[in-house]
């Protein structure tokens, strides 16, 4: 089955002075798929995000999103298909914003609106926040969230901008482990709905890698190691070699675990 193309990297390459974070990565999400971002801390995992979402600029390479090149079309216009959520997002939306607010800005990626807000927007957004478990959350605001549920209205608030790629950057870093849980099963749920973008995630954690998610990019020294179908990438081989240490990756059931077998 053939897929059109969601997001393309070709040779794309980051200096910062003289150090080189990005070298060459060569990558492509195709529609319906989903992906896993995984490396050692310094790979290069969060300058290939900001290079994503124009939040840096590139040095060298190519970067195609739905069809539309950086450098050959307006990338304010591109980035309203590639999201990000984050938890830098938490510390600037304001703790009186409304939920429904709060969804409705991912509209045009603003923050804390003003003013008067459309009326069709707010119908969308309140059925957006029922379509996907969290119209319990409708009437609430910002401030009163747990951090589980602003993981969530982050999501509800990238979707309504309908985002061709959306990117999960360690959205359960601090979540407890039963708040971990539901939160993944949540996203379970995203993942499967019509339409839904392809996700990336980006984690330190293999136990986080959901049956969802089909692909797995992992990188090392700012490189890719190896890119694929996840079963072919998530091997102890491939892990060993990445993080410089051995370690053995198992399943239980669907779900992984990473254990460090240097004596």
């Amino acid at each position: 089955m053939s897929h059109s193309t969601a997001l393309t990297l070709h040779a794309l390459t980051y200096r910062r002075g003289d150090r080189t974070i990005l070298n060459g990565i060569d990558w492509q999400v195709n529609e319906g798929e989903h992906w896993v971002i995984l490396g050692p801390n310094g790979c290069g995992k969060t300058s290939l995000i900001n290079c994503l979402t124009g939040y840096q600029m590139a040095t060298s390479g190519e970067i195609t999103v739905d069809g539309s090149e950086f450098g050959q079309t307006d990338w304010r216009e591109v980035r309203k298909r590639v999201g990000l959520v984050t938890s830098t997002l938490t510390f600037y939306l304001e703790p009186q914003e409304p939920v429904l607010d709060a969804v409705v800005s991912g509209r045009n990626a603003m923050l804390n609106l003003v003013g008067e807000v459309d009326e069709a927007l707010i119908t969308e957004a309140k059925a957006l926040l029922e379509r996907i478990g969290c119209g319990y959350l409708m009437n609430s605001r910002w401030g009163v969230l747990s951090q589980g549920e602003r993981q969530k209205i982050l999501i509800c608030r990238a979707l309504m901008a309908d985002f061709r790629v959306l990117i999960l950057d360690e959205p359960c870093a601090g979540l407890d482990p039963v708040a971990r849980e539901h939160f993944l099963a949540w996203l379970k749920s995203i993942a499967g709905q019509a339409n839904a973008p392809s996700l990336v995630l980006v984690t330190h954690h293999v136990e986080e890698i959901l049956p969802c998610f089909s692909h797995v990019l992992l990188l090392k020294q700012g490189q890719v190691l190896i890119s694929g179908p996840k079963s072919e990438v998530l091997t102890s081989e491939n892990l060993t070699e990445a993080y410089g240490a051995s370690v053995e990756i198992s399943q239980t059931g669907t779900r992984y675990q990473l254990a460090i077998t240097d004596s």
